[in-house]
């Protein structure tokens, strides 16, 4: 990134000076704008509803007294909130790094989206859409370089409350991920009054159940052991589904079961970094289909032939017993 590429930009600014562009995409509370002038390498997350600027202040101030290198790493790999934008005493929103094009992709002559890692899970589909596919070697070099980024986070005191395929886009040549909804970053030192969205499908069941009041570093190990899963295995895979042996690397297996367990056994970071490292070595460099577990496309055809199959049975049945007693 280019010193240009980083025009300077204040700590709170108000929604006038943006410079908003067009909506880029909308989901949840927030609708996402582009940024013209010298800023568009930022995006502007505009909210629909309140937020505390406090916890928000604390992030941006976080990234502004980062030293170089680590602001680098930052803006590379993380959507990171840089300004709080307000409306008088309101937050309106605030104004976030955008990924770098090569984590987008370009569906039709004008059409580029980002590459989430829905791409990466229904990968039949993105194909058909002009999405090159991943290697498992691939996909596991994506893990690991997740996990390099949410340790980056932890050891500042961070965690991310809504880790999901949808917020995390990926790249190949080298493999890396970029994570989105940064200003869901939340220090775990202390209590946060911000308001909580999570992926229902993507969040720990301690979270969903009200066992912990919001995502902590035990949630974030859930995450990956369905990442792992899903990438590897199936986008269908939950909790409780089988880990075909060969289909998914044996050196996961365990961290995955550990994964969804007993918070207080979940797998650290670096327990996760460990064992993607040996996966490396037992993963091809070459594309693999997809298993059907948990795929009710899947299941369905054979349901039907199940079908079928009885109703043969059952006429030929039918006939044997006219022709026989009748």
């Amino acid at each position: 990134m280019s010193a240009e590429a980083w025009a300077p930009v204040p700590a709170r600014i108000t929604e006038a000076e943006v410079g908003l562009g067009g909506v880029l995409a909308t989901g949840g509370s927030a609708t996402v704008h582009t940024v013209l002038g010298q800023r568009k390498t930022l995006l502007y997350k505009r909210y629909g509803d309140s937020h505390h600027a406090a916890e928000l202040d604390r992030l941006v101030d976080t990234h502004a007294k980062l030293t170089p290198k680590a602001a680098a790493f930052a803006r590379t790999r993380l959507a990171w909130p840089v300004a709080v934008v307000c409306d008088g005493d309101r937050v309106a929103g605030v104004l976030i790094v955008r990924a770098a094009q090569d984590f987008h992709v370009t569906l039709s002559a004008s059409r580029t989206r980002v590459r989430d890692f829905n791409f990466l899970l229904y990968e039949k589909r993105a194909e058909r859409l002009g999405v090159q596919r991943a290697t498992d070697r691939q996909k596991v070099e994506l893990l690991r370089d997740l996990v390099g980024v949410l340790a980056w986070l932890d050891e500042r005191g961070l965690v991310h409350e809504d880790l999901a395929a949808h917020n995390l886009l990926w790249k190949l040549d080298p493999p890396a991920v970029f994570v989105l909804d940064c200003d869901s970053l939340r220090l775990l030192a202390e209590p946060s009054r911000q308001p909580l969205y999570t992926t229902v499908d993507w969040t720990d069941p301690r979270v969903l159940t009200r066992k912990v009041d919001r995502p902590d570093g035990a949630s974030t190990s859930y995450v990956l052991g369905l990442l792992a899963a899903r990438t590897l295995v199936s986008p269908y895979w939950h909790p409780g589904d089988p880990l075909p042996p060969d289909r998914f690397p044996a050196a996961l297996t365990p961290m995955v079961t550990r994964a969804h367990g007993s918070a207080d056994d979940r797998p650290s970071l670096s327990e996760w970094d460990r064992a993607l490292g040996g996966a490396l070595a037992q993963t091809t460099g070459t594309v693999v289909e997809p298993a059907s577990v948990g795929d009710p496309d899947a299941t369905e055809p054979a349901d039907r032939l199940a079908f079928l199959i009885g109703l043969v049975i059952g006429a030929a049945l039918a006939v044997f017993v006219l022709l026989r007693y009748v």
